[in-house]
C-alpha cells in the first residue's frame, strides 16, 4: 500500500491558530498542478518556504491542500494596549489543533491510503518574543512581548532615545535594522520591561524565545538546551541586523546601558539565529533537533508525552516502535523523520503563500504586492536579498528577513479588521443580524459612491462626510508616531451607524493605500554589496 506524505501547517494568528494539512506531490510539476495547488497564506506559506532554500519554481515539489483536514481554535491572543500574549492559552491552542488534524488524518486513512507526517511548519504573528525560565517554561503574561503594544511606558522609552541618539545614529540603526524606534519592536518593550518590572519577575526570565520555538522546544523534549529562533522571526523584532542575519551591535549596546540587566547576560538572554530550516548561515550547521522529529525521551531522560500523544511526527528512533496509531510505510522505500521548521513571520508567509515572492515565474516577479487585512494590515513586497547585500530602506517603510535568500519591504497598521470590532461594540451591534443589516448599508452607500451618486442629507441614505484616522493603537506605517490617537471627524444630527462603520472601512483602506503608494514609488530599489 502507498503512502502519503503530509505537511502539517501551523499558523498561530492574533485572533485564531489553526492547523491546516497538505499532501507533499514531489514529482509534479507546476503546468500539471496548476489548479490543484492549496499554498494557504495563512497557515504557513508556500511550498518554496517550506522545503528548499532557494526554490526554481519549474520543478519545486508541490503541495496540496487537504480541504477537509483542519482545524481552528478563535481566541484573542494579545491583549490590546499592553500587547501581553495569553501565552498559555495559545500553546494550549496549538497543541489542540495538531491534535485534531492528526485525529482526522488517522480516519481519513482507514478508508484510504496511508499517510506519513514529513513536516510541520510554522507561521507565527510577529513581533513575539516570550520570556522563559531555565526549563524554557513561559514564566507568565507579563513577561511577553507584541507588535501590538503601545504602553506609555513603552512610548517613553520611544521618546528617550529618539532624543538621546543623534538623527545619524538613529538613520543608520533604521537602515541596518529595517524598523525605526517604535513600541512596537522589542527593544523599547525590553528596556520598559527590566526598568519597571519586579526585580524578582526579571530574574526568574532565562532567555527570550518565541512562540514557535517554545514549542519545538517542549515537542523535542525540553530540557536545557534552548532553542533557536528564526532569523525571519529575528528581524520582525526590530533589533535584527537583516544584512548580517545577527543581533545588531547597537541594540546591543543600548541593552547594555540598562542597569537592571548584567552586561555578561546581554546574549545569554537572547536566543541563537538560524534559518526557519535550522541552517546557520555563517557556519551551514543544522540544529539537530529538528531534523530528528519528536524524540522518545526529554532532556531529564523521562519519556516524552509527545511521543505517544503523536506518534505520527516520531523521529527515525521511534520506527522500530511502532503501533497501530504510528503510520508508516510498509514498502522497502526508506522515508525521511519528521522534519520540524521554525516560524517565520505571518507576513512572509502572506506573500509567498499568495505567490507574492521573487521567485514568482511570471515577468513581473519581485512586482507583487500583497495587501492582507486582518486583525492588523499590511501591505508587503519581496526582493531577493543575499547576506551582504543590503538595501537603502524608504522612510516610513520596513525590512525584514524572510530568509537568507530573501526581504520584505513594506508598511503595516496595528490596527486593520481590529477597527471593525472596535466599532462594533462601540455601535453596539453584537447581534449578528444587526451588524448584517449595518454592514448590507454600508456596501449599498460604497456602490452609491462608486457611482458618484451622492445624496442629499437630508435623504435617508448616508452622506459619507464622516471620516476616520484609525490609529486606535497608535501609528505604524508610515509616520511611525506611538503616540497617536485615532480620530473620527464630520459627525452631525443625521450620522449615523452606517456613516461610521463606512468611515472606519475606508480610513483602513486609506492608510493601506498610502502604505501602497510609498511601495511603488521605490519597486525599482537597488541591491548592492554591503559588506
Amino acid at each position: 500500500m502507498s503512502t502519503t506524505s503530509i505537511l502539517l501547517a501551523v499558523d498561530a494568528g492574533s485572533s485564531s491558530v489553526r492547523c491546516k494539512a497538505y499532501e507533499f506531490l514531489p514529482h509534479r510539476s507546476v503546468e500539471d498542478a496548476n489548479d490543484n495547488v492549496g499554498c494557504n497564506q495563512d497557515c504557513g506559506g508556500s511550498p518554496s518556504s517550506s522545503i528548499h532554500d532557494e526554490p526554481h519554481r519549474e520543478s519545486m515539489p508541490l503541495l496540496r491542500a487537504m480541504t477537509d483536514i483542519h482545524h481552528a481554535v478563535p481566541m484573542t491572543c494579545i491583549i490590546p494596549n499592553t500587547g501581553h500574549i495569553r501565552i498559555h492559552s495559545l500553546l494550549t491552542a496549538i497543541d489542540e489543533c495538531i491534535d485534531n488534524v492528526l485525529r482526522l488524518l488517522r480516519r481519513s486513512s482507514m478508508h484510504n491510503k496511508e499517510f506519513r507526517v514529513v513536516a510541520v511548519g510554522f507561521s507565527t504573528f510577529v513581533m513575539n518574543l516570550v520570556g522563559v525560565d531555565d526549563t524554557g517554561e513561559p514564566v507568565s503574561e507579563t513577561a511577553t512581548l507584541s507588535y501590538a503594544c503601545n504602553r506609555s511606558d513603552v512610548v517613553e522609552q520611544c521618546r528617550r532615545w529618539n532624543e538621546n541618539l543623534n538623527s545619524e545614529t538613529l538613520d543608520a540603526l533604521y537602515q541596518r535594522t529595517g524598523a525605526p524606534l517604535h513600541s512596537a519592536y522589542a527593544l523599547p518593550q525590553l528596556l520598559a520591561f527590566y526598568e519597571n518590572s519586579p526585580d524578582g519577575l526579571c530574574k526568574r526570565v532565562h532567555r527570550w524565545q518565541t512562540i514557535s520555538s517554545i514549542c519545538l522546544h517542549r515537542w523535542t523534549g525540553g530540557g536545557e538546551i534552548s532553542m533557536p529562533i528564526s532569523y525571519s522571526e529575528a528581524s520582525w523584532t526590530g533589533m535584527l541586523d537583516f544584512q548580517t542575519c545577527s543581533w545588531d551591535e547597537k541594540v546591543i549596546q543600548i541593552l547594555h546601558s540598562c542597569e537592571n540587566i548584567p552586561a555578561r547576560n546581554i546574549m545569554n538572554l537572547l536566543p541563537q539565529l538560524v534559518d526557519f530550516d535550522g541552517t546557520n548561515a555563517q557556519n551551514g550547521c543544522t540544529t539537530p533537533l529538528l531534523r530528528r522529529g519528536i524524540p522518545r525521551t526529554c532532556g531529564d531522560r523521562k519519556r516524552n508525552p509527545y511521543w505517544d500523544r503523536w506518534p505520527e511526527l516520531r523521529g527515525q528512533d521511534g520506527e522500530d516502535d511502532c503501533d497501530e496509531k504510528n503510520n508508516t510505510a510498509t514498502t522497502s522505500e526508506v522515508l525521511p523523520p519528521c522534519r520540524l521548521f521554525l516560524g517565520i513571520g505571518d507576513g512572509a508567509a502572506a506573500n509567498l503563500g499568495s505567490k507574492c515572492d521573487s521567485y514568482a515565474r511570471s515577468s513581473d516577479a519581485g512586482r507583487r504586492i500583497a495587501v492582507t487585512i486582518g486583525t492588523s494590515a499590511a501591505a508587503r513586497v519581496c526582493i531577493p536579498l543575499s547576506i551582504g547585500e543590503t538595501v537603502t530602506v524608504p522612510r516610513g517603510l520596513f525590512c525584514y528577513r524572510v530568509d537568507k535568500h530573501r526581504i520584505i519591504l513594506g508598511g503595516a497598521l496595528t490596527d486593520g479588521g481590529s477597527v471593525v470590532d472596535w466599532a462594533r461594540t462601540l455601535l453596539n451591534l453584537q447581534s449578528q443580524e444587526a451588524f448584517d443589516e449595518v454592514l448590507k448599508q454600508v456596501a449599498e452607500h460604497y456602490d452609491h459612491k462608486a457611482k458618484n451618486l451622492y445624496l442629499d442629507s437630508a435623504q435617508t441614505q448616508p452622506t459619507g462626510a464622516v471620516t476616520m484616522i484609525p490609529f486606535l493603537s497608535g501609528e505604524r506605517s508610515t509616520g511611525f508616531r506611538g503616540s497617536a490617537t485615532a480620530c473620527i471627524s464630520g459627525i452631525t444630527r443625521e450620522t449615523t451607524s452606517v456613516h461610521i462603520l463606512y468611515s472606519c472601512l475606508a480610513g483602513v483602506t486609506l492608510r493601506s493605500a498610502a502604505v501602497i503608494d510609498l511601495i511603488g514609488e521605490v519597486r525599482g530599489i537597488q541591491r548592492h554589496r554591503g559588506l
